[in-house]
């Protein structure tokens, strides 16, 4: 009994122990996240600290884990993520959110053939923006998106119209012929990039890389150097930016997310103007006359016009009627119901829907978007993107694996004329004067009450009744809903790539890509449009079909030569062929005046087929290799061996690229080895050449079907007669045309201090391209007029800084700082005696190539000046216009750069983005021509002089008398600025423009973006979601400058080398978007 009773006390105790050890525990359930997409992590470990009680993450990247009794601290750990240690208290379910180490990974560049090496090994420069930089900045298009993040990139957009081009600078302009922009890769795969033809006229091209999705973009790398680019040889000079797409994730659960966004887009800048005095000359009303320096508006009488009723009149599309003014009472001023006719607050809506995931032996990802843009300007303003995207990877086994991305896009737009045309928008607004209501723009004209109505007549203020066929402007009512300017372009680009282990230290890829578009454009200007071109109906169509074909082979090893020693060889072929065929035609002066899209609608005479065909093929091997001494010096060279299509047949066939790159890890010395303060420092030195493809059909004479035309308008076409004619072309060809080559060296430095808290970059760099080709005039005996051959020489020599400061790192709580600074100077060196080369811009104003001065220069009207420099003056005090032109503006900046900040408090974060461009030149060609036709603010100023003034004309206007204008002082004593001044030398047309050359630096708040995301533990586990991400984007809420009237960044001849030119651009915007992203 004693030995029963011992037992069943035994027993009982062993069950009280273990039942107040189960009271002791607690259970904690809970996930783990990445902070950086809030995605779930597989297979994290989940530990008790000090303890090996744990356990890993599911493909919810959920965990549960019991703890005993004073245990309440877990640690989490993930490879290429930073551990985190997480104080549980009395919380039975908790989410810890775990950030990447950079460090443990190694922040990596894509390499020009598309391989990831790391940073520190390499010698180049390069900078990264990542996808989500992109998709936050909630640009319509990604080229937008990249402004202010990167130094050494300069990005401008255009104007403010949907879908709207942008020019991409990297290092400064290298070629005077050529197109500026880089090249683009798009998953290992060249792409097109083109804009079409810029022009002062027109409407604002496109860029084809809006055709793509920004939501789909993983990383952008910028490769800017010439080692950095050179294995793309001939297309390589402007520098490559890198396109990495999105993937899914090995052994992750499907991820599928849903973003909405709205966006509402405003005008961010008007032109002043005066609504003081209203439409005539001389201080009196003329409604005849084109310019705003009639009558005081409010020193009328207030009653009704006296108007001509017994004469000829209009009644427009309201049915009001318009007769010919006789004497102006009216005090109505229409400037704003003018303006609100045509400009209004734009929008844009777009959805995307995305699935990722991944299994043991593949990836995929898939994405659907809509975008859908109405710009702020009336009528037919509008942008609309449709994207599809499926990338896949699957491995086969241990020695194969297979990489599919495919893409396609449909994009549609319609945009109104701008600039230095009498159809375009602003033109015809800014120059109505204030009195002048353009409401009734289209209507029937009767000569007298008891004629027969002529239809469809154009009034405007310049043709008050529609008594004439010419309205000498546009209207812009009729701008906006009389003419058509659309566009649509189907797109598919797709690549493939094997990837091949042989051994262990040897893999063959094979790696084939294609983007193909067609683009249909056509435009329509009704019968009445203003302009000898369009007055009579104009109408064209046509089709362009464009398509890049590109495939690589490559051979890659890598050699452990001893512990200290690494060697990897890189070894690949090339080929890429590029192929343009564009057809079309347009017809004038309308048989029947109906809106009739129908080429059949004109006589044979005013009926023009056109078509083009372009073929350019390079095929090239190439060799790399890197060498890695002590895992402390890093070399790394490559060599292209390249041919051309479009090189001369007497020029050497096929061009060597070199290049060459150091990189020396000095933080590895034993002083300096585990530095509380330096964590890394490397230095690095790189010497490259690149080069610029010869244009086609440049290398030998051809002919062409002429177009004879006199000085009194006449023209014969010999298309007309017979079978045609064809004659010898008047320019030259060059059987020796080559490659432009640049040549770049760069030296500079990667530093990181306190342990990564501060990383610092510093490069400057010196490039020279030679051999620029562009068209030398020839003799008149020669029986031609140019040669397009090699015979320039620029230069660009700069420095590029890039610092990133952790201020605050803490759990819950961050503030991180990036700054980028940079600024080069630009100099033709050699034109080989040629004055100047027009680029593009204005008859007044345009951009040159000159010797000694930046490419682009401004060149134009000057004032005389004495040999001393200074102005000179005539007896009245009034300077006079130079008998020759020459440079007058630099539209290159000093400088730029751009600080972002990012503060994050737990869920919610903050995003602001500042950007500066200081020191460039800006021609203020709007502000010349309104002062011109007294519409400028600044021409209805009235002053009250204090003295004897004297006006251009000699004129004297004696003191105390109030006259419209201002007073100045040339030099020789106070003047006045009035009528006869701003209609001479003072204004545009007849004008000194060196005048009107401004300042156009800008600071502007580029990108400010306030978030949360709903992603606790409690919220995940009821709705079954990872988060709902909420944020409000504001662009361009804000700019800082002198320059009046437009936003600087607008350029008239969008994307070519002729940059700061302000005349009726299309305005820019600023926007407010709000944003919504569910995932699941």
């Amino acid at each position: 009994m004693a030995l029963r009773s011992n037992s069943i006390s035994t027993i009982t105790l062993i069950l009280l122990i273990s039942f107040n050890s189960l009271l002791a525990q607690k259970s904690v359930t809970g996930f783990v996240i990445s902070s950086s997409d809030s995605e779930p992590l597989v297979g994290v470990t989940v530990l008790v600290k000090g303890t090996q009680n744990g356990t890993v993450t599911d493909l919810d990247g959920a965990f549960s884990l019991n703890l005993s009794e004073g245990q309440d601290l877990v640690v989490a750990s993930f490879v290429g993520y930073q551990s985190k240690e997480v104080d549980v208290g009395n919380m039975s379910s908790i989410t810890i959110y775990l950030d990447e180490d950079v460090t443990e990974l190694g922040e990596v560049v894509v390499t020009a053939l598309g391989f990831k090496e790391e940073r520190d090994k390499l010698g180049l420069t390069a900078s990264k923006v990542e996808g989500d930089q992109i998709s936050r900045s909630a640009e319509t298009g990604l080229i937008d998106g990249m402004a202010g993040k990167a130094s050494g990139l300069r990005v401008t957009r255009s104007s403010g119209d949907p879908g709207a081009g942008s020019h991409i600078q990297i290092r400064g302009p290298v070629t005077i012929t050529s197109s500026l922009q880089p090249l683009i890769i798009l998953d290992g795969v060249p792409i097109d990039n083109s804009s079409g033809a810029s022009s002062t006229s027109g409407v604002v091209s496109q860029s084809r890389l809006n055709d793509i999705n920004p939501n789909d973009i993983e990383s952008i790398q910028i490769l800017k150097g010439a080692s950095a680019a050179a294995l793309w040889g001939s297309q390589a000079a402007k520098g490559v930016i890198y396109i990495t797409t999105k993937s899914g994730e090995k052994g992750s659960r499907p991820k599928i997310s849903f973003k909405s966004v709205y966006s509402v887009d405003k005008i961010n800048a008007r032109h002043p103007l005066q609504s003081t005095f209203g439409q005539g000359d001389n201080g009196s009303f003329n409604p005849s006359s084109t310019r705003s320096w009639g009558d005081k508006i409010t020193e009328r009488d207030g009653s009704e016009d006296i108007v001509d009723a017994f004469g000829p009149y209009f009644i427009d599309q309201n049915g009001v009627r318009h007769y010919n003014i006789l004497l102006k009472n009216d005090r109505s001023i229409f400037d704003e119901s003018n303006f609100n006719q045509i400009i209004k607050d734009g929008s844009y809506k777009e959805n995307t829907l995305s699935i990722s995931g991944g299994g043991e032996n593949g990836t995929n990802y898939f994405s659907i978007g809509d975008l859908n843009q109405s710009g702020i300007i009336q009528g037919n303003s509008n942008f609309r993107r449709t994207t599809l995207r499926f990338n896949s990877t699957r491995d086969i086994g241990e020695w194969l694996k297979i990489t599919f991305k495919n893409s396609y896009s449909s994009t549609k737009s319609d945009r109104i004329r701008k600039g230095a045309s009498s159809t375009g928008l602003y033109l015809g607004l800014l120059r109505t004067p204030a009195d002048f209501d353009n409401t009734g723009y289209i209507g029937d004209y009767y000569l007298s009450s008891s004629a027969s109505p002529i239809s469809g007549r154009h009034r405007s203020y310049r043709n008050p009744i529609g008594g004439r066929v010419n309205a000498g402007f546009n209207n812009p009512n009729w701008t906006i809903n009389n003419q058509e300017n659309s566009n649509s372009v189907e797109r598919f680009i797709s690549n493939i790539q094997f990837d091949l282990k042989i051994t262990e230290w040897l893999s063959i890829i094979s790696r084939t890509g294609m983007d193909y578009y067609q683009s249909r454009t056509s435009q329509f200007f009704k019968p009445g449009t203003v302009g000898s071109t369009f007055g009579q109906g104009y109408f064209t169509d046509g089709i362009a079909n464009n398509r890049v074909f590109n495939t690589d082979l490559i051979a890659r090893s890598n050699f452990d030569i001893s512990d200290d020693y690494n060697i990897s060889l890189t070894l690949g072929a090339n080929l890429n062929d590029r192929k343009y065929l564009s057809m079309g035609g347009n017809i004038r002066d309308f048989i029947l005046p109906i809106d009739l899209y129908d080429f059949s609608n004109a006589q044979p005479e005013n009926v023009n087929v056109e078509d083009f065909d372009r073929h350019m093929r390079t095929a090239a091997s190439y060799l790399s290799t890197n060498i890695s001494v002590h895992d402390m010096l890093f070399v790394n060279s490559n060599v292209r061996v390249e041919s051309s299509s479009t090189i001369g047949p007497l020029a050497d066939q096929v061009f060597i690229y070199p290049s060459v790159d150091l990189a020396w890890q000095f933080s590895k010395l034993k002083p300096l080895f585990g530095s509380p303060v330096l964590t890394f420092g490397k230095l690095r030195i790189a010497y490259g050449e690149v080069g610029v493809e010869p244009p086609p059909f440049n290398t030998q004479s051809i002919y062409v079907s002429p177009n004879y035309s006199d000085s009194f308008g006449g023209s014969l076409s010999t298309d007309l007669f017979g079978a045609g004619s064809f004659t010898p072309s008047q320019d030259l060809g060059d059987p020796q045309l080559s490659p432009e080559i640049k040549k770049e060296y760069e030296i500079g430095t990667d530093l990181r201090f306190f342990d990564n808290k501060i990383k610092l970059g510093y490069s400057y760099y010196y490039n020279k391209t030679e051999d620029v080709f562009f068209n030398l005039s020839l003799a008149n005996s020669s029986g031609y007029d140019e040669l397009f051959t090699n015979a320039g020489e620029i230069e660009n020599k700069g420095m590029e800084l890039d610092l990133g400061y952790d201020l605050v790192r803490k759990d819950n709580f961050s503030v991180n700082f990036n700054l980028n600074w940079s600024y080069y100077r630009n100099k033709v060196l050699d034109l080989k005696g040629v004055e100047s080369i027009r680029l593009g811009g204005l008859s007044a104003v345009s951009g040159r190539a000159v010797e000694g001065y930046p490419l682009g220069i401004f060149w134009g009207t000057k004032f005389e000046r004495n040999d001393d420099g200074s102005v000179l003056l005539n007896s009245n005090g009034f300077p006079s216009l130079a008998p020759e032109n020459g440079v007058i503006g630099n539209p290159h900046p000093d400088w730029q750069g751009g600080v972002g900040t990012t503060i994050s408090w737990k869920d919610l974060s903050l995003f602001f983005l500042f950007e500066t461009y200081q020191g460039a030149d800006i021609y203020a060609g709007t502000r010349a021509v309104l002062l011109n036709y007294g519409r400028h603010q600044d021409s209805g100023v009235e002053t009250t002089t204090q003295q004897d003034l004297f006006d251009y004309n000699g004129g004297l206007i004696t003191s105390g008398t109030t006259f419209r204008g201002t007073v100045h002082d040339f030099g020789a004593g106070p003047v006045a600025l009035t009528e006869p001044w701003y209609r001479g030398i003072g204004g545009y047309f007849s004008g000194v423009q060196e005048q009107f050359v401004e300042d156009g630096s800008w600071t502007r708040l580029r990108e400010l973006t306030l978030s949360y995301s709903l992603r606790s533990a409690k919220f995940r586990k009821a709705s079954k979601l990872s988060s709902i991400d909420f944020s409000f984007t504001g662009r361009n809420l804000f700019i800082f400058t002198d320059f009046v009237g437009n936003d600087p960044d607008t350029n008239l001849t969008e994307v070519s080398t002729t940059r700061g030119i302000d005349y009726f651009n299309n305005p820019g915007t600023k926007s407010y978007v709000f944003k919504i992203i569910i995932n699941y």
